[in-house]
């Protein structure tokens, strides 16, 4: 026997999306494995659920009801759909929701859905037309048993379904896709070759662990000189690029990768913030902070006082270093630092600025700069300067309500310090967000001199969106006033020929079974255009309203003049008091009962 979803779980915690399509899901079973590891959850709706909240109910029901417990719970769906919806609308419908779940299952069976043309020859019959590759050919029919399961089994829809291979085609993407690819690669390669050029062409001396024939094996061969103990005059063999200690090379760590204490490591950095303290037996402790983007750092030195002055002329601010040390938590603060420097060294800039590498170079046409108040924080030169390196051909400067930026972008192109020559054909484009207000419209549209004593229909409509181009009328309701009084009144469902969506039958109280016997808006129309005949058309924000009556009009070749009135702007002039003009809020102020929005 089937059982609410919340009756079934009445203690789990969802968002309120996920909780309103869920309080009339029937949960038809739960099957638990063998070993207890695997759960399932079947579940029966009467409407559609997007892919992405079946996922997150099911992490939802795995932490919240098996918290601490390694189960796998799996949601198993069925929809039952109102008699709106055909293969073809729902296609589009769960099309976002199908990419989801293929997405999940196998990326290469989701490129080839995301690059396939549905075509429907009727209501029911697909045609899924696939570029012809070898994927194509070896997973295109995991792609049939797919929309199968999910039209026929899951949505108990008919769908007779068929795919065509074609020959694919050369496009514009794919040649720039491949030019894109060839730069970024060709950039790398330069940035490596870069890398791997010594800082310097210093001959290296030959490294020996063995003490020459002729020297004797004396106490003090045998014993190792420590970096900070060395005289700094025994450097003097080693190559210019070596700030402190011995020369090395070695494979790098990044910074992100040390977590603890893992003795030796090489990292590289640049320097953010250099400080010395002075200690006994005339010392100084080098503190110094690195980054090499991934993480930071903090890297201590103990140097002598006459080494000092040597060492810091390399160990400078946004300086770019390479360090061999061991990695240490600080008895005094605690903090994971590099210490016991072995050896430091100077490399070069190892950061990758960012390129366009895009063959057809865009314009960006919506720039704000540090002008902009709580917005831009850049300066319009760096933008100026970025968008010529990128060799794009313009760049315009759009501030919010300000033009405080325009003298600076304007002197990008002076002779004396300008980032862009001047004779480029770069440009700036010199723009603005303005703040505009539209006191000059009025209450009255297409007024043809009509007053008060006129007819007037005041009416409402239901729509499946706020679009009158995309969108379809499921409600007409209007009333007719003359000379005061109520005289007809007008009330009508209107059959969208789609599903209503979800947050529309929220909002409206109107369902798919309301709806599917009524009428279609080719006949519904021209009896609501009756009714209106030598009226006046009021709404509340009529633009709205009325955008979808004038709309269908051009559709079926009916006449689209009208004069309507919105009764938000007469709110607005007769009730400034008001500081929100809404239906309700203006319903409450004039003393009218809204029973159902």
């Amino acid at each position: 026997m089937s059982k609410t979803f919340f009756e079934v779980f009445p203690s789990i915690k969802v968002n309120k999306e996920l909780h309103s399509l869920l309080e009339e899901v029937q949960v038809s079973r739960v099957t638990c494995s063998q070993d207890r590891t695997r759960i399932r959850v079947y579940l029966d709706s009467e409407r559609w659920i997007h892919k992405k909240h079946i996922y997150d109910l099911e992490k939802k029901i795995a932490r919240q009801c098996f918290e601490g417990l390694s189960v796998d719970v799996k949601v198993i769906e069925r929809f039952h759909l109102s008699s709106q919806y055909t293969a073809e609308n729902f296609f589009d419908i769960y099309k976002e929701s199908m990419e989801l779940e293929l997405e999940s299952v196998s990326m290469v069976e989701s490129s080839l859905f995301a690059g396939a043309k549905p075509v429907f020859t009727d209501k029911d019959s697909l045609e899924l037309e696939i570029p012809d590759t070898f994927l194509a050919r070896e997973k295109s029919h995991f792609l049939e048993e797919y929309l199968h399961k999910v039209f026929c089994e899951r949505c108990g829809l008919d769908l007779k379904l068929s795919i065509r291979l074609t020959e694919p085609k050369e496009s514009r993407q794919r040649r720039n896709d491949e030019q894109r690819i060839e730069e970024e690669v060709a950039s790398i390669s330069r940035s490596i070759h870069q890398e791997k050029e010594p800082a310097e062409e210093t001959a290296k001396p030959e490294k020996t662990d063995k003490p020459a024939a002729d020297t004797p094996k004396t106490a003090e061969t045998k014993k190792e000189v420590s970096p900070e103990t060395r005289p700094m005059s025994s450097r003097k063999e080693l190559p210019p690029d070596v700030i402190y200690g011995k020369d090395f090379d070695g494979d790098l760590t990044e910074l992100s990768a040390i977590t603890d204490v893992m003795g030796e490591v090489m990292v590289r950095g640049q320097v953010m913030e250099v400080d010395t303290r002075s200690i006994k037996n005339e010392k100084t402790i080098l503190i110094f902070s690195i980054t090499d983007f991934t993480d930071s750092i903090v890297v201590k030195l103990f140097l002598p006082n006459e080494h000092l002055d040597e060492v810091l002329e390399g160990v400078k601010k946004k300086a770019f270093l390479k360090i061999w040390g061991r990695t240490m938590i600080d008895r005094f603060d605690g903090e994971l630092t590099i210490g016991n420097i072995l050896g430091m060294k100077k490399i070069k800039d190892f950061t990758h600025t960012r390129m366009d590498h895009s063959p057809q170079k865009r314009v960006e046409l919506h720039c704000h700069t540090k002008m902009s108040d709580m917005d831009g924080v850049t300066e319009a030169k760096a933008l100026v300067k970025r968008a010529y390196e990128w060799g794009h051909k313009a760049i315009a400067i759009t501030d919010h309500g300000v033009v405080q930026a325009f003298p600076e972008a304007n002197h990008c192109f002076d002779a004396w310090g300008g980032c862009v020559p001047k004779d480029s054909d770069f440009k700036v484009l010199y723009g603005m967000e303005a703040y505009l207000v539209d006191d000059l419209k009025g209450m009255v549209t297409n007024s043809k001199g009509q007053d008060f004593d006129s007819p007037f229909v005041v009416f409402d409509i239901e729509t499946t969106g706020f679009s009158p181009l995309s969108c379809r009328i499921i409600e007409i309701g209007a009333a007719r006033v003359e000379h005061g009084v109520i005289v007809d009144r007008f009330s009508q469902f209107v059959n969208p020929q789609v599903p209503i969506p979800f947050r529309i039958e929220q909002l409206t109280s109107i369902n798919d079974s309301m709806v599917q016997d009524a009428p279609p808006i080719e006949e519904v129309l021209p009896e609501f255009l009756e009714f209106c005949k030598g009226a006046v058309m009021v709404a509340h924000n009529a633009d709205f309203d009325m955008s979808f009556i004038m709309e269908n009009c051009r559709r079926l070749g009916l006449s689209d003049e009208f004069t309507y009135v919105d009764t938000v702007g007469m709110a607005r002039f007769l009730l400034p008091a008001l500081n929100r003009f809404k239906l309700d809020t203006v319903a409450k102020a004039v003393g009218v009962k809204l029973q159902n929005h």
